[in-house]
């Protein structure tokens, strides 16, 4: 009869090489925890911890895995760690505790917290990675340390939701596992290779893709359409210096100006700009010129009448504030900037560029409304895609091509 197995503690002051580290994060955290009374949430992310640690400890007896065991968790994700004599040993627990639970602990998980009333939605990042750490201290009570870990922590944060994703180190020795992951990318400097949850054609790259984007690609806010006065006026309480607005008529912006709605939180988000000693510059067609015509013949509507009516809304607006309404600077250029722009402080560190693109000409729909294309914020973190922004800013701005009127 065989003897029960039980895994040995990680000895203090000794270093580990080819330890597995497993990474579980909640990605659906907040759903749960806005859905259900604090201790139900908790009692959730229990159940995942030990579904998890259940699972490995399984996994270890079965195949007399050393060392395995939960080092570390924070409410709704942490890090197991996993380590044999026999690398192969520890390589097998390690990927077989991984997807065995996303591909079957999950569903079942999921399905215990309908049961249970639990609601938000439950999905799971992974990551698994290798390397020597050392550890200290008494047993399961001590530290392990490596930079291993960093990675293995950060690559769990780069995984889409319902993925395993592992590291090169993992991948290059990951026996008939290997046929289960396809290579998506890299993260730190190491290949990555992703197991998507549904296991579909395509799947890992799709998840990743959707998640991470193409190379080179930067971080960018997208919204459906134009962003309600409420939330534009957030953006303008953050400027400091200037804000520039730039379209064809500016018919929206100049209508919140005089508008007689309570409450005007775009207006009065553009007062306190000024009555800070910002600067706010406007620029739109001029009615008079090429483009504007070609505009009016395309979109089906009086072009000039629009940019006259904007003007003398901003008129109104300078007549009614006076001195305080000095900084607001109007202009007109004969060219279509081809897309619309609110500018926040653009040439400082902390700067930001809310735009949309326009689409020429008219749908089997109607007149495509430029409210109705998609608005997307960035800032400088956005590399070449705010730099790029920024330059067709600076130069329908430019002095020569933009007159001042107002």
């Amino acid at each position: 009869m065989n003897e029960p197995f039980h895994s040995e503690p990680f000895q203090a002051d000794r270093t580990y090489d080819q330890v597995y580290l497993l990474f579980v994060d909640a990605s659906g955290y907040s759903t749960i925890v806005r859905s259900n009374p604090r201790d139900r949430a908790a009692h959730a992310f229990d159940l995942l911890r030990e579904r998890m640690r259940a699972r490995l400890g399984q996994l270890s007896a079965q195949r007399r895995c050393a060392r395995s065991d939960l080092w570390s968790w924070r409410g709704d994700g942490g890090f197991f760690a996993v380590h044999d004599d026999s690398e192969s040993v520890a390589r097998d627990v390690a990927l077989e505790a991984a997807r065995t639970f996303l591909t079957l602990d999950l569903r079942h998980l999921r399905d215990e917290f309908a049961q249970a009333g639990v609601g938000g939605e439950l999905h799971v990042r992974m990551a698994l990675h290798k390397g020597a750490i050392r550890h200290t201290g008494e047993g399961r009570t001590g530290t392990i340390h490596s930079p291993d870990i960093n990675l293995a922590a950060h690559l769990e944060k780069a995984t889409p939701a319902d993925c395993l994703a592992v590291s090169e180190d993992v991948y290059r020795t990951a026996g008939p596992y290997a046929e289960l992951f396809a290579h998506v990318g890299s993260h730190e400097g190491k290949d990555v290779y992703l197991m998507a949850g549904d296991g579909g054609p395509g799947g890992a790259a799709k998840a990743w893709l959707a998640g991470r984007g193409l190379s080179d690609g930067f971080p960018v806010h997208a919204y459906p359409e134009r962003p309600s006065p409420q939330e534009k006026a957030r953006l303008l309480d953050a400027a400091g210096e200037e804000v520039l607005d730039m379209g064809t008529a500016l018919r929206t912006s100049s209508s919140r100006l005089v508008t007689t709605e309570r409450p005007a939180r775009f207006r009065d988000a553009i007062l306190g700009l000024l009555r800070r000693g910002g600067t706010y510059r406007c620029y739109l067609l001029d009615p008079s010129s090429d483009a504007a015509a070609t505009l009016s013949r395309q979109y089906q509507e009086d072009m000039t009448r629009k940019i006259k009516d904007s003007l003398e809304r901003f008129g109104r607006f300078k007549e009614r504030y006076g001195a305080e309404a000095e900084g607001l600077h109007v202009y007109q250029t004969d060219e279509f900037p081809g897309f619309s722009a609110l500018t926040v402080d653009m040439h400082r560190p902390s700067g930001l560029i809310l735009y949309s693109s326009y689409l020429m000409g008219t749908s089997r729909y109607g007149v495509i409304e430029r409210g109705d294309m998609p608005h997307y914020l960035i800032g400088p973190a956005a590399g070449r895609v705010f730099t790029r922004i920024r330059q067709l800013a600076e130069a329908r701005a430019s002095e020569g091509q933009a007159q001042r009127v107002l």
